[in-house]
C-alpha cells in the first residue's frame, strides 16, 4: 500500500480518485491526451428521422469540431464548452449530396444529421477528414502493424478468416436478428455449458456482428419474448385507470393511473390529476411473489366490492413490519375498470429478468439515456458519500468513451456509458491487481482464453477438463459482448487497439467483474434435490414453524392467512394451528389463547393450507394441531378436514396396515397432508371470550375469571370484528392463570385422522418407556426441556430420533416472538425445530440457510452417523471434541477481499462491519474478528488482514457459514444491512462473490462480498490427530446455467 499524502489524509474522496489514477497508470481527465482536434468550423445543422425523413427541429448554424474520437458542436458564443458529442463509433456512414455539393450527411442508427458547409471545397474537406478518422475506428486491424503482436496472432488471423468465410457463405441466408433480452450488465442469462448455441457471423465494416441462429431450450422463450409476447405486454406500457386499495383502515380506495415501464421493471401509479409519474410510488416487479386473482386479501375484505371480483387482482410481495422487527407479506390490491383490461394485465404480465443496476437506471428516467444531472442524482443515490468533483470527473470520462450518440445536451450517458461509469468506481484494489497479474498478452485490453482458463484453474479451483475452449469462449462472449464502451475506454481512445478489442475474443475488466458476480462463479453448489428421499421420515430434518398464524407479537400480534402462505412458500413443511371454540360466524377460531391476538376462521386457514401446500415442494406437509375445542367442534373439525382436504389428507397408516417398523418415506407421502395432534378424554380448555353458545354448566370452574359481557358479544360492531382475515378482536379483561377443565368425552372422529404423528407425553420422562412406544407416536418438547435432554442424554435422544419424530418449540416467555439457536437441537437429531418465521433474527437466518439445501424442499437428510448410530463402532456425540472416524473433517479459510454496494439505497452510512461465523455443534462454533470500513459503497481490505481460519471442523454436514453486514448511520445503533448463510459442504473454493440477503431472506440485488475461499477435506483415524487430504477440487455442477432472478447479481 502506498503512503497517503497530506492532502489525501484530509480528503478521503481525493484519495479515492488518486487511487483510481494510480491503478490505471494514465491520466483520467476530461481532456484525454489521446484526443486531438482535427478540424473546426461553422456548419448549418438539420436533424431528420431515418425511417420517414421527418425533420426534428429547425435548421441552425453551429460551431462544429472534429476530433480523433468524435464530432462535436459547441455552445453558442463559446469556443470551448461542448454542447453535444457524437462518437465516430456511432456513425454508420458519411454521404455526400449529389444535388448540392455544399451538403453532406452523417447517418446514425435512427437519425440523419444534414450538414451544410460554406463552400463546396469546405464540404469536401469535412467529408474527407471525417472519413479518414471514421475509417480508423471501423478498420480491420492488421496484425503486422500491431504493437501488441504476440505469438497468438496467427491463431487470431485464422479465426478471423474462418468467420469471414462463414459470413460469405451465409450471405444469401438472411435470418432475422433476434434482439437479445439479456441485460447489458447482467449474467442471469448465461448459456449452459452443455447447451448448443450456433452463431453465424457476417463481415461488416471490419466488425463481427452476431446473429442468433438457434437458441438453447432454456433460453428459447426468453430470447423470443420480443416477438411472441410483445403484443401482450406492450399494452401494459399504456396507462390504465384502476381502483387502488389503501393499506390503512381509515382510508378508502381511490382511482389511480397505472402502467408498467418499457423494460417491464416497475409498476407505477399516480393520481389522475398529476402530469407525470413519481418514481417513489412504484413496485419493482422482481419483488412480486404471486399474482392473486380475485378479492382474496384482507384489504379487499375491508371494502368488499363483489360485483367486480372478476376484475380484481393483487400483487403479493414481502416487506418489513414494525420497524423491521418482523417480516410478512403485503399486497398491492387493484380493480380494473373493464374486464378486457383485467385480461390484458393477467395475460400480459411479464417480468424482465435484468440486472439490479438496470433497475436503478430505470428509476431515474424511463428513456434510453440519462442527462448529466439525472446521472449525478442516480450516482449519489447509489453512493451518497461520493465526492461531487469526483462524480463530475467520472461522468465526463464515461461520456468521452461512449460508443453511442446521445440526444440530451451536455455529458449525457446511454446505458453502455453508465456501465463504464459504474466500473470506473471499481477500477482499483486487489481485484484489478489480480486481473492484471493474468493479463499478459494484452495488458490494457483484457484476458485471452488461455489466460482466463489459467485464472479459473488457479484462483477458482476449476478442473482443467472443465476449462474447454468452447466453455471459455461462451462465457467470455456472454460477459463481455455488451461492454463496447468499456473496450473503448480500455483502449484509451486509440482506434487500432479498440478494433483489436472488438474483433479478438478478450475478457475486459468489466467482463471480468461481471463473471465474478454471476452464477458462472457461484459461491455454493446449486440448490437442487440431490439427496435420497426414500428414507424413513425420521431420517430427515423438517423445516418447521411455531404459531404460524402470527405476523408479530405473541400477546397482541395480528393473525393472518398470509403468514401461512409466506411460511409455505419459504419451504416450511410443518405448520401449527391453535384451535379454540368460537361463536358468531365461526364455530372454530384459530388464535393464541388467553391473549389479545386477532382471530382467524378455521375453514379459511385450512383452505389456504390446501391451496399453497405444494407450491414450493411436493413432499408432505405436517399440520400440528393444538386442540382446545369441545367434542362437538372436534367432530366439526374432522368433517372440515375431510371435506376441504379431500384425497390430499393422509388417512392410511402404512405402519399398522403393513406391519412396518419404520415410518414411510417422503417420496411415498408426496402430495399428502399429515395431521399431528394430542387427544385425551379429559381436555383442558381455557374459557373463550366467544363461548356464548356453550352452556357454562359443562365447565368445572377452578378459579374466578371474567369475560366480556353478553351485550358486547351480541353487538353488531363486535360481531363484524371476527372474520376469516384476522381483523381486530374485541378487548378481553385479563384472566387468572388457572384453567378450566372440560369433562365431556372426546369424539373419535378427529383422532382417527392422526395416523403418523400422534403426539404423546410421558410424565415423568423415562427413556425405557419411550422405547416401548410405536414409531407412529412422536414427542414434543419445549425449549427448556429439549435443551436439558440434549445436554444430559444426547445418546438416548439420538436413539429416539432415529426411529421416531421429535418436535421442539420456543419457550413460553418469548413474548416478542424471538427465536433460539437450532444448531444444538439438530446436532442431537431433533427433526422439527419450530421457529417463529415472522421474526428475521440470526437463528431464523440459520434455519433458512440450512433448508436451502436439497432444492429447498423442506427436508434435509441427516448425516449417516445419526441415521445409523447403533451400528457405528464409535459413538457419535454432539459434544465431541475430537474427530470421529466415520466423519471427514474440513479445514476452512475465508479471506475478505472487498465489498460491493453495502449501504441502503439513498442512505448515507458512517461505517460498516462484517462478521463471518460458523455454527454447528458446540466444537464447530467460531467467529472472525470484526472487519470494519468507513466506505459502505466500495470497501477494500488489505491482503491477509481479515481472514477466517478454522482447522478440523468436526461435523461439516451440520456446519453453517454465516456472513453478516451491519451499517452505522450518523445516529442510532448499528443496523443489519444484509446476511447470508451457506452450508459448509456446498461452498465452492476460489475467489467468489457472496450475495447478501435481506433480514427476511430475499436477495439484495447487487450487494455482496468478494472473498477467497480455501477448503480442504481430510479423514482422521481413531486417536490420530494428523489428517490426510482427500479432495481439494470440486466438480462443476454449476456450469449448468439457469436464468434465475435470484442469481442475477450484476
Amino acid at each position: 500500500m502506498e503512503e497517503l499524502t497530506s492532502e489525501e489524509k484530509g480528503n478521503p474522496r481525493q484519495s479515492l480518485f488518486n487511487e483510481i489514477i494510480r491503478s490505471r497508470g494514465d491520466t483520467l481527465t476530461a481532456q484525454d491526451p489521446s484526443v486531438r482536434p482535427i478540424k473546426s468550423g461553422d456548419l448549418k445543422k438539420t436533424t431528420k428521422l431515418k425511417k420517414n425523413n421527418d425533420t426534428l427541429g429547425p435548421t441552425r448554424e453551429r460551431r462544429f469540431q472534429l476530433t480523433s474520437v468524435a464530432i462535436e458542436y459547441l455552445e453558442r458564443f463559446s469556443q470551448v464548452k461542448v454542447r453535444r458529442s457524437f462518437p465516430l463509433t456511432s456513425v454508420e456512414c458519411v454521404e455526400e449530396d449529389k444535388d448540392n455539393t455544399q451538403v453532406f450527411r452523417l447517418v446514425f442508427q435512427k437519425t440523419v444529421m444534414v450538414l451544410e458547409a460554406s463552400s463546396p471545397e469546405d464540404a469536401t474537406e469535412w467529408v474527407q477528414n471525417i472519413r479518414d478518422v471514421w475509417t480508423q475506428w471501423h478498420a480491420t486491424p492488421t496484425p503486422t502493424d500491431s504493437p501488441l503482436r504476440t505469438s497468438m496472432e496467427a491463431e487470431h488471423e485464422e479465426e478471423l478468416t474462418e468467420r469471414a468465410s462463414a459470413a460469405e457463405t451465409a450471405t444469401n441466408d438472411i435470418s432475422t436478428v433476434v434482439e437479445d433480452p439479456r441485460d447489458d450488465y447482467s449474467s442471469s442469462y448465461a448459456p449452459a455449458a452443455e447447451d448448443t448455441l450456433k452463431y453465424k457471423y457476417h463481415w461488416r465494416r471490419g466488425l463481427i456482428k452476431r446473429r442468433v441462429q438457434q437458441q438453447p431450450p432454456r433460453l428459447e422463450r426468453l430470447l423470443s419474448n420480443k416477438h411472441t409476447e410483445s403484443k401482450a405486454y406492450e399494452k401494459l406500457h399504456a396507462e390504465y385507470a384502476m381502483i387502488k386499495y389503501p393499506h390503512k383502515k381509515w382510508s378508502i380506495p381511490r382511482e389511480k393511473l397505472l402502467h408498467i415501464d418499457k423494460d417491464n421493471l416497475h409498476i407505477m401509479w399516480r393520481r389522475s390529476g398529476l402530469s407525470h409519474f413519481h418514481m417513489t410510488k412504484t413496485l419493482p416487479l422482481h419483488l412480486v411473489w404471486e399474482i392473486r386473482e380475485g378479492q382474496r386479501t384482507k384489504w379487499f375484505h375491508h371494502f368488499p366490492y363483489e360485483e367486480v371480483d372478476g376484475q380484481s387482482f393483487s400483487l403479493i410481495f414481502e416487506e418489513e413490519k414494525h420497524g423491521g422487527r418482523y417480516v410478512g407479506l403485503s399486497s398491492l390490491d387493484l380493480i380494473c375498470d373493464h374486464p378486457d383490461h383485467y385480461k390484458e394485465w393477467i395475460e400480459g404480465y411479464f417480468l424482465s429478468n435484468c440486472s439490479w443496476l438496470k433497475r436503478l437506471w430505470k428509476t431515474k428516467h424511463d428513456n434510453h439515456e440519462l442527462s448529466e444531472r439525472a446521472t449525478m442524482a442516480l450516482l449519489f443515490a447509489i453512493h451518497p458519500s461520493c465526492d461531487v468533483g469526483l462524480a463530475k470527473q467520472l461522468i465526463r470520462i464515461a461520456n468521452l468513451h461512449q460508443c453511442s450518440s446521445t440526444t440530451n445536451y451536455g455529458h449525457a450517458l446511454v446505458w453502455d456509458g453508465f456501465t463504464v461509469l459504474f466500473n470506473l468506481m471499481w477500477e482499483n484494489g486487489r481485484l484489478l491487481q489480480m486481473f492484471k497479474s493474468y493479463s499478459k498478452a494484452y495488458p490494457t485490453l483484457g484476458l485471452t482464453k488461455e489466460e482466463f482458463g489459467d485464472f479459473l484453474i488457479e484462483e477458482c479451483s476449476w478442473r482443467r477438463g472443465d476449462c474447454t475452449r468452447t466453455t471459455l469462449q461462451r462465457m467470455m462472449r456472454h460477459h463481455d459482448h455488451h461492454h463496447n464502451s468499456f473496450k473503448k475506454y480500455a483502449a484509451k481512445n486509440r482506434p487500432f487497439e479498440f478494433n483489436i478489442a472488438m474483433t479478438k475474443p478478450l475478457l475486459t475488466y468489466a467482463g471480468f467483474l461481471s463473471f465474478l458476480r454471476s452464477s458462472d462463479n457461484a459461491t455454493s453448489e446449486k440448490e437442487e434435490k440431490l439427496e435420497d428421499m426414500d428414507q424413513p421420515l425420521s431420517h430427515y430434518f423438517i423445516n418447521s414453524s411455531h404459531n404460524t398464524y402470527l405476523e408479530g407479537h405473541q400477546l397482541n400480534g395480528i393473525s393472518s392467512c398470509e403468514a401461512y402462505i409466506r411460511a409455505l412458500l419459504q419451504g416450511c413443511r410443518c405448520i401449527e394451528i391453535d384451535c379454540w371454540d368460537g361463536a358468531l360466524r365461526e364455530a372454530i377460531l384459530i388464535y393464541h389463547g388467553h391473549t389479545l391476538t386477532t382471530k382467524l376462521g378455521f375453514t379459511a386457514v385450512i383452505r389456504t393450507i390446501r391451496d399453497y401446500a405444494f407450491h414450493t415442494s411436493l413432499y408432505p406437509v405436517i399440520i400440528s394441531i393444538e386442540n382446545h375445542c369441545s367434542s362437538t367442534n372436534q367432530k366439526l373439525m374432522a368433517r372440515h378436514f375431510l371435506e376441504i382436504m379431500g384425497d390430499v389428507l393422509c388417512t392410511e397408516n402404512l405402519v399398522e396396515t403393513e406391519g412396518r417398523e419404520r415410518l414411510p418415506s417422503p417420496t411415498e407421502l408426496q402430495g399428502k397432508i399429515i395431521l399431528k395432534g394430542t387427544f385425551k378424554k379429559e381436555v383442558k380448555a381455557a374459557m373463550s371470550s366467544f363461548s356464548t353458545e356453550t352452556s357454562l354448566s359443562a365447565y368445572l370452574v377452578k378459579s374466578r375469571s371474567t369475560i366480556i359481557s353478553d351485550e358486547q358479544l351480541t353487538s353488531d360492531e363486535n360481531r363484524d370484528m371476527v372474520s376469516i382475515y384476522g381483523l381486530d378482536a374485541p378487548k378481553m379483561v385479563a384472566q387468572d392463570d388457572q384453567e378450566t377443565t372440560f369433562v365431556e368425552d372426546t369424539e373419535k372422529d378427529l383422532e382417527k385422522l392422526v395416523v403418523y404423528c400422534r403426539s404423546i407425553s410421558i410424565k415423568p420422562w423415562s427413556w425405557s418407556k419411550q422405547r416401548e412406544t410405536s414409531v407412529s407416536e412422536m414427542f414434543s418438547f419445549g425449549e427448556p426441556t429439549a435443551m436439558k435432554l440434549c445436554k444430559h442424554s444426547p445418546q438416548e435422544m439420538l436413539a429416539c430420533t432415529e426411529r421416531q419424530l421429535v418436535r421442539t418449540y420456543p419457550k413460553g416467555t418469548r413474548f416478542d416472538s424471538s427465536n433460539y439457536d437450532p444448531s444444538l437441537m439438530w446436532g442431537c437429531g431433533m427433526h422439527m425445530v419450530a421457529l417463529n418465521f415472522q421474526t428475521p433474527d440470526m437463528w431464523m437466518h440459520l434455519n433458512q440457510g440450512f433448508f436451502r439445501q436439497n432444492g429447498g424442499c423442506g427436508y434435509v437428510l441427516k448425516p449417516e452417523v445419526m441415521r445409523r448410530s447403533s451400528q457405528s463402532s464409535v459413538e457419535y456425540s454432539p459434544f465431541m471434541t475430537e474427530p470421529h472416524p466415520d466423519i471427514p473433517t474440513v479445514d476452512l479459510e475465508i479471506e475478505l477481499i472487498s465489498g460491493q454496494q453495502l449501504c441502503p439505497y439513498k442512505k448515507k452510512c458512517v461505517s460498516l462491519t462484517v462478521d463471518i461465523q460458523t455454527f454447528g455443534i458446540p466444537a464447530d462454533k467460531s467467529a472472525m474478528p470484526r472487519a470494519s470500513h468507513d466506505s459502505a459503497f466500495w470497501p477494500q481490505w488489505e491482503r491477509g488482514k481479515f481472514v477466517y481460519s478454522r482447522r478440523k471442523i468436526l461435523m461439516p454436514e451440520l456446519c453453517l457459514v454465516y456472513f453478516r453486514v451491519e451499517v452505522q448511520y450518523s445516529i442510532g445503533n448499528p443496523q443489519l444491512f444484509g446476511q447470508n448463510c451457506i452450508q459448509l459442504l456446498s461452498l465452492i473454493p476460489g475467489v467468489k462473490f457472496v450475495p447478501l440477503r435481506t433480514s427476511g431472506g430475499e436477495l439484495i440485488q447487487g450487494s455482496g462480498l468478494f472473498v477467497k475461499i480455501t477448503k480442504e477435506t481430510s479423514i482422521s483415524a481413531v486417536g490420530v490427530s494428523s489428517a490426510a487430504p482427500v479432495k481439494q477440487l470440486r466438480s462443476r455442477p454449476h456450469l449448468t446455467h439457469q436464468a434465475n432472478v435470484e442469481e442475477s447479481l450484476n
